[in-house]
């Protein structure tokens, strides 16, 4: 194979790969719905969704902490998380009966394993799990929703979006206050069972699709570029391999 027509290939790589993952990432954001309030793109509606899911287990769990902590600031933070969620659930609920969009009526699978282990849990142990559980979750869900609020075309979304960041912001300072807060709250969250070193949970990998988006794309072009790689090192070999003379 010559230098061009080796450059020519890998070309044709590079535009396959752009092309997999445009493509990818336009199938998943799927056509825009029509509402009273204006077009809603998929990652719109998802937000509504997410934002719901988050109400649903982090509300309940902060009344909980009225009755499990025995830290004074803890059972302060939990009663304002849980006021903030019914103040936002009532929100959410008037903004996607507009848009016409459902809303869940429970948590997800990685959501319900907090909420049993926070259950299964009293004084300082909760008081710990309780403060690092959600200052990962809001970590995580703060620039999610910001994505959202940056990308949306729908002004009720962007105002939305901008409200609920507001207050995860809040709740974030709230649960830093409490002086529990470890690098496993700054982490990724993940399922139920590495508290308190949450970071090193082997359920890490499978929960970086993070709250709003997958990872769908994300490994095609890891793929892709792999294979690129393994393409671009083979053929320079190739090239660069001296040739034996002739007997």
């Amino acid at each position: 194979m010559t230098v061009h027509r080796f450059l020519g290939a890998l070309g044709a790589l590079v535009i396959t790969l752009a092309l997999a993952t445009t493509g990818v990432a336009s199938a998943q954001d799927g056509p825009d719905q029509q509402t009273p309030l204006g077009p809603i793109s998929a990652a719109d509606k998802d937000l509504l969704i997410k934002v719901k899911q988050a109400s649903l287990w982090e509300g309940p769990v902060g009344e909980e902490a009225q009755t499990r902590s025995q830290n004074k600031r803890v059972r302060e933070v939990g009663l304002q998380i849980a006021a903030d969620h019914r103040k936002l659930d009532e929100l959410l609920a008037t903004l996607a009966s507009k848009m016409k969009v459902p809303l869940p009526a429970t948590v997800n699978p990685t959501q319900q394993t907090w909420i049993d282990e926070l259950r299964g849990l009293n004084g300082k142990a909760f008081d710990t799990a309780f403060a690092n559980r959600l200052r990962s979750a809001h970590g995580q869900g703060f620039g999610e929703v910001a994505k959202v609020r940056m990308g949306t075309r729908n002004q009720s979304i962007r105002d939305f979006a901008q409200a609920t960041n507001n207050i995860v912001a809040k709740h974030m300072t709230m649960l830093e206050s409490t002086g529990l807060v470890t690098q496993a709250g700054m982490s990724d969250p993940v399922p139920a069972g590495g508290m308190p070193g949450m970071a090193g949970d082997p359920a890490l990998a499978s929960a970086r699709s993070g709250l709003l988006g997958g990872g769908g794309s994300t490994l095609l072009s890891i793929g892709l570029i792999v294979l690129i790689g393994a393409t671009v090192t083979v053929t320079l070999l190739r090239l660069t391999k001296p040739r034996r003379e002739a007997d």
